[in-house]
């Protein structure tokens, strides 16, 4: 079953397909209309990337924003919906995507039980320039047990080998889904320092892991994801 802490926050998890756009062009458009919009609503954004060529469907940008409860996006809701009060802005920039021939999926998402707020992760300097980010099909019902065992038995190993967990969260409204974020130590220069991650034969929690996950998942996606000049984290 699925648990909530005392201390989750809200995240809403957007990933963008740029159409005929570019990166730039969709920065100078976000951070001067949806940005905006999204603030006086009582959203924070967390972080915003771009997928890159190699690894990940392209051109594509992941946002996430950082809200404390249901209340929050009812109230962004409210202001986007005909007859609200952000209802314009929320037209231009539907707009300006519609135009780009741009098309998307948006999540709502919960926060792991040892995941930092982002008031925390700027206070410490916590950077995610450039992560790894992992979709994850969970066994139904089993997301909470994932990150739980993930956390035992991969993060320690990962950290040491220039991989940072910047976080794991749980899909709200489905029952299979868990997506983790990895932020590289030194960004590209971590591929070079520390890959491949074991070059023999993997380290005992590693064996570990591998006998326990395939346990608690179907499947997963990941990528490699550069953060755009608007994150806090970059």
């Amino acid at each position: 079953m699925k648990k909530y802490f005392s201390h989750t926050l809200l995240y809403l998890h957007e990933t963008i397909a740029l159409g005929s756009e570019r990166s730039d062009r969709f920065t100078e458009k976000f951070t001067s209309v949806y940005q905006p919009m999204m603030e006086q609503l009582g959203a924070r954004l967390f972080s915003i990337w771009e997928a890159t060529p190699y690894n990940g469907h392209w051109p594509q940008v992941t946002i996430i924003w950082e809200i404390d409860a249901f209340a929050d996006y009812a109230r962004i809701g409210r202001a986007q919906a005909p007859g609200g009060s952000h209802r314009e802005a929320a037209a231009e920039w539907a707009d300006y995507l519609a135009g780009a021939g741009a098309s998307g999926e948006g999540r709502i998402m919960y926060a792991g039980r040892s995941n930092r707020p982002l008031a925390e992760l700027t206070h410490s300097k916590f950077t995610a320039g450039l992560v790894i980010q992992e979709i994850m099909q969970t066994k139904p019902g089993k997301q909470d047990d994932y990150i739980r065992e993930l956390e035992r038995l991969y993060v320690p190993w990962s950290e040491r080998t220039g991989k940072r967990w910047l976080g794991s969260f749980v899909t709200t409204f489905r029952f299979n889904e868990v997506i983790h974020y990895w932020a590289l130590d030194g960004d590209w220069d971590c591929f070079e320092n520390h890959y491949p991650s074991w070059k023999d034969s993997p380290p005992a929690e590693i064996v570990t892991w591998m006998s326990v996950a395939p346990a608690l998942r179907d499947g997963w996606e990941d990528s490699i994801l550069q953060a755009l000049p608007p994150s806090p984290l970059r």
